[in-house]
């Protein structure tokens, strides 16, 4: 499958540069009077070049340890108080997507097509489950099942404990659509899945029969390039409301129970939503961050500041709205306005995942696999 991909953005690349200017990121203003960041510890972990095929690889926070991965199939296990690694183990896989967990177990995907599952406390090989083709979303554990997203529009479900398949889900995939796809989300007894059709749908956990397919955005335009409507965003669930984004399309706010719209807005994005009390945050495609009444959709604030600098989803953090960039910056945006009051560069690599969130500190790893932890000095 990689050459396939590999294909495909060449051939975006070239489709863009043919069809309009390639943007220059905005220039960083020069900061006064910013809120410190202060750098509690930090590690280098493995990174490859590989890892900038599968850029998308996250950790995950269980308890008090924080679990990373690399392309290259090595996993480690780092204690969130200090960063000390409590054991490492290399696997013979190309990672492609990961890291999920369920129960006592981290989940991971790979290039082919296979899932595995790691005993937490050792990195030990638990099973080893074959899916239809190479998995490019996080795996995600609900119950006794675990939820997997193939390159291919298939969605399985396998058997947490053995993983046995249970159950099949098939979606069409556009000529052309984005590399990735979004990670299932899982609300009470619904999975639900950003296609790259432009459509939400909701699966029943229990047998994977759709209960309903919205639409979010309507591929336009003359060539794959301009119809581009993929949902790789994962949607946010707020109690019986879904908020969903897709690229070059809009952000919808969904009745979870019927999939009907509750309010829309021509405003398309692919990396991720963030909501806390009222506010609904986001990215769009030309990385401008907004701010959006949760009930409405009716703007509160844009900031154009951080414009064409390949940012991450955000992640809310202590009042603050925050995203990482393509130089390896973390920006600190205020919730009630959009003004940046604190920035921290991890290195000169960029920060493709939104980072973490425990307690007060905010955790943030790198492409080159620097991982670090982070507080505001107020």
């Amino acid at each position: 499958m990689r050459p396939l991909w590999l294909a495909l953005m060449a051939l975006m690349l070239g489709a863009c540069s043919a069809s309009g200017p390639i943007h220059e990121p905005t220039a960083l203003e020069p900061m006064s009077g910013a809120t410190g960041v202060k750098s509690l510890w930090s590690v280098s972990t493995p990174a490859s070049d590989k890892d900038e095929i599968y850029a998308d690889l996250r950790p995950v926070l269980v308890d008090e340890v924080i679990y990373t991965v690399a392309a290259e199939g090595v996993v480690q296990a780092h204690r969130l108080e200090d960063g000390r690694r409590l054991w490492k183990v290399e696997l013979d896989s190309v990672i492609s997507a990961g890291l999920g967990q369920g129960a006592d177990l981290l989940l991971l995907g790979t290039a082919k097509g296979e899932v595995l599952a790691l005993d937490r406390k050792d990195g030990a090989l638990r099973w080893r489950s074959r899916v239809s083709s190479e998995v490019l979303a996080p795996p995600v554990a609900a119950n006794t099942l675990v939820i997997v997203r193939s390159g291919d529009g298939v969605t399985q479900a396998l058997n947490l404990a053995t993983g046995e398949p249970v159950w099949r889900y098939s979606s069409p995939v556009p000529a052309l659509s984005l590399r990735g796809a979004a990670a299932p989300v899982i609300s009470d007894d619904l999975v639900l899945l950003g296609l790259a059709n432009g459509h939400l749908v909701a699966l029943s956990l229990f047998d994977g029969v759709s209960q309903w397919e919205a639409t979010v955005v309507t591929p336009q335009g003359r060539t794959d390039l301009e119809r581009m409507v993929d949902v790789d965003a994962a949607p946010v669930v707020v109690g019986d409301v879904i908020y969903v984004t897709a690229h070059q399309g809009r952000v919808l706010a969904l009745s979870k129970l019927t999939g009907t719209t509750l309010w829309s807005r021509d405003l398309g994005g692919s990396t991720g939503l963030a909501v806390t009390g009222d506010s609904l945050y986001l990215v769009d495609d030309a990385d401008q961050v907004w701010a959006l009444d949760r009930s409405s959709g009716a703007t509160l604030w844009q900031s154009e500041k951080l414009k064409y600098r390949r940012l991450s989803a955000p992640v809310a953090y202590d009042g603050a709205v925050v995203v990482g960039d393509f130089e390896g910056y973390l920006h600190w945006l205020s919730q009630g306005e959009g003004r940046i009051f604190a920035r921290y560069q991890l290195d000169e690599d960029g920060i493709r995942v939104a980072p973490l969130v425990r307690k007060g500190i905010l955790y943030s790893r790198n492409r080159s696999g620097r991982l670090e932890a982070l507080r505001l000095v107020k």
